[in-house]
């Protein structure tokens, strides 16, 4: 199958998106299909390969690590596309994206896939406050419904969106496909190594987050819980890895809370290497975003057998209950601190959980299954779609012949 991936966003822009976007595509090429990627140009950085093709692009006003690509440029690339015979288009995004990916549809007469990887009700209003926030969720599921229902298809990253996505009145197919790990997560990394280069003793206990520093990842609740865990245990340390918007907010929070001395911020780490190394390195992971459509980073820290506490909000639901690698956090810093604590002084529990939530991991979340229920949806949509056509071709004839 020959495929065309639109997004609005891609590496070096480090998000769940550009990361689901990154796996699929190898995936879908191991397999012997064509995929070829269109999303924006970021700077000298962005990522440059033959399947991809990078557009000029305009920082968001209200968000400057993201970027828009020009309408104009874009328009230049729809000669190339006729000539390449696409079966699909997979738009990643509810952008400039979404409506050339429709554009292109209505051209070429092929289908469209969505996947809608962010539950923008969580977002907008924290993005422009000047919207009251009710307003931004009802103007959200309204754009989320019109979006979906111009699509021949949509992919869910969870059953909880997908849940979410029919309370809009999607009347389109969804199908849940999470964004899976690929073989190199579960790689065996060198436990100490990052330790020596962030000066951590090897007899500290080391709590992680990973992720966008961002308001909605709530990184203030698990700065209130290690302010409790440290009244504890003063050899734990607190390390935050990422960066975003929110950046600076965090860093003055830290500093409010004296706890400066325990928490070091990394900033972006990469992938590949760094970032693997970083969990490896580290005891518990810990997370409380309430926003997410997966939390593909707790699959990632159970590869690298990393016991989770988190909550169960959203997405993180379907990877969190029933997981022997997880705890359910509660949703109060004070409580979640305490699990915390209990679990760092059983070391039993802690090995138990690691072994369970690596094979967890591997088991349920391997990226080779989730493209294989990807390539089924894509034969499904796609033979519809001829079904649907074909009618009304047949349609069209009768009527032009009376």
């Amino acid at each position: 199958m020959k495929i065309l991936f639109l997004s609005d966003v891609y590496f070096p822009r480090v998000n769940g998106v550009s990361t689901s976007i990154k796996i699929f595509i190898e995936d879908l090429q191991k397999l012997d299909h064509e995929v070829h990627l269109i999303c924006p140009a970021y700077n000298e950085k962005s990522t440059k390969s033959k399947n991809i093709t990078t557009i000029k692009s305009k920082p968001i006003f209200f968000d400057p690590e993201d970027h828009l690509m020009s309408w104009k440029e874009l328009n230049k690339q729809t000669d190339w596309i006729k000539k390449q015979k696409f079966d699909l288009i997979h738009i990643q995004t509810p952008f400039i994206a979404h409506y050339y990916g429709k554009k292109l549809a209505k051209i070429l007469d092929i289908p469209i896939i969505e996947t809608y990887h962010t539950s923008f009700e969580d977002y907008l209003h924290l993005y422009l406050p000047i919207l009251p926030e009710r307003f931004a969720r009802w103007l959200s599921r309204n754009i989320a419904k019109y979006l979906c229902n111009h699509c021949d298809g949509i992919i869910s990253p969870s059953e909880q969106l997908k849940d979410i996505l029919e309370g809009y009145d999607v009347n389109k197919p969804i199908k849940v496909v999470p964004t899976g790990l690929s073989e190199n997560s579960f790689r065996k990394t060198n436990k100490y190594t990052f330790r020596k280069l962030y000066n951590i003793s090897p007899n500290d206990k080391l709590l992680l987050f990973v992720g966008r520093v961002a308001h909605e990842k709530n990184i203030d609740f698990l700065l209130y819980a290690f302010k409790n865990i440290l009244k504890q245990n003063r050899t734990v340390k607190f390390l935050i890895t990422g960066e975003g918007p929110a950046f600076s907010h965090i860093q003055k929070l830290i500093k409010k809370l004296n706890i400066e001395k325990s928490v070091i911020l990394t900033g972006y780490l990469e992938a590949e290497n760094e970032l693997l190394n970083c969990y490896a390195s580290s005891d518990l992971f810990i997370f409380s975003s309430k926003t997410e459509t997966q939390g593909l980073v707790l699959i990632e820290a159970m590869a690298q057998g990393l016991p989770v506490i988190a909550l169960a909000e959203n997405g993180t639901k379907s990877i969190l209950e029933n997981n022997p690698g997880a705890i359910i956090g509660k949703d109060d810093p004070i409580q979640f601190a305490q699990a915390c604590c209990k679990l760092l002084n059983n070391r039993k529990k802690m090995s138990e959980m690691a072994i369970q939530g690596k094979k967890e991991a591997k088991e349920k979340w391997s990226s080779r299954a989730q493209t294989e229920k990807l390539i089924g949806f894509y034969e499904a949509v796609k033979n519809n779609y001829s079904k649907n056509h074909s009618k009304n071709n047949l349609f069209t004839t009768k009527k032009l012949n009376n």
